[in-house]
């Protein structure tokens, strides 16, 4: 995973997004990795879940990504969400879900049909949702 900050601007304001990119939900294995100016993890405790509360508690948007071509990601994304809504809620959150392709093919094959990932962003209420694909640069940039 790694660490990004970025300044967009929305509407005229000015807002810093600091972008944690992670292969499944932090843990206490990158606790220690922040740069100056990020939340410190605490030590680990005795909670199985995942996400440390702190975690749920800074975040202002979370953007779940996942694999079109991976049914398992899909499946790991609902779960994330719904380990993030006990932690904290998800109400005054902004929530992107992006689905994500190489190159779909026969030999890799698409997993997850549109339909399946919308219905999920009704789910999760107030989400929007956009497929993208680097390869042929397909909105890359939204």
């Amino acid at each position: 995973g790694g660490q990004f900050k970025r300044e967009v601007t929305v509407d005229g304001q000015s807002h810093l997004l600091l972008i944690r990119e992670e292969a499944g939900a932090p843990d206490a294995q990158v606790r220690g990795a922040q740069g100056p100016g990020w939340p410190r993890w605490p030590e680990p405790s005795p909670d199985p879940s995942p996400w440390p509360p702190q975690f749920a508690s800074w975040a202002d948007a979370v953007i779940f990504v996942f694999s079109l071509e991976s049914e398992s990601s899909f499946e790991e994304v609902t779960q994330l969400h719904a380990l993030l809504s006990d932690l904290r809620g998800t109400s005054d959150l902004a929530l992107a879900l992006v689905g994500t392709q190489d190159k779909i093919s026969s030999s890799s094959p698409r997993a997850v049909e549109d339909a399946r990932a919308r219905a999920l962003c009704g789910e999760m209420r107030r989400c929007l949702y956009y497929e993208t694909c680097a390869t042929y640069g397909l909105n890359v940039d939204r």
